[in-house]
């Protein structure tokens, strides 16, 4: 009885050490992410900032530096709930997966709409926008989550 217990102690202390350590690395994920995602976004904020005030100033529009501070935040909130379906149950996420894409689908379209009756003379441009910071931000994403449920 008392090497029972003894051996479910150290089974527990095993577990405790293991989910420490991969508390540890998730929380050292994110922090690597925010910074990839923060590089990121300022990346395009500069080339953003040369394209419309060289090449193409006429289809600047005031609202690209908010939509890119808006996939910042939806692409930083998203992999946190990502990282944490994966630490819980990979299983979970793997079905939880779709359903993230489909949420981030509605929400750009919601704000695409939104925009386009607000301002259709200028619509063109800012889905052209959205589309870029879109394929551009997804891409980052995939290829971050995937590095973290590959291990």
């Amino acid at each position: 009885m008392e090497a029972e217990r003894q051996k479910n102690g150290q089974l527990t202390a095993h577990f405790s050490l293991l989910k420490s350590q991969y508390l540890h690395l998730t929380a050292k994920k994110m922090k690597q992410f925010v910074l990839k995602l923060t590089a990121l976004t300022l990346g395009l904020a500069l080339i953003g900032w040369l394209v419309f005030s060289q090449f193409l100033p006429q289809y600047y529009l005031p609202v690209l530096p908010f939509l890119l501070l808006f996939f910042f935040g939806v692409a930083l909130s998203i992999h946190a709930y990502q990282l944490n379906l994966v630490k819980k149950d990979l299983g979970r996420f793997t079905r939880s997966n779709m359903l993230v894409t489909f949420f981030k689908l509605v929400l750009y379209s919601i704000v695409a709409i939104a925009y386009i009756a607000l301002d259709p003379a200028n619509a063109l441009v800012f889905v052209v926008c959205l589309m870029l910071l879109y394929l551009i931000f997804t891409f980052v994403e995939v290829v971050e989550i995937s590095k973290v449920v590959r291990k």
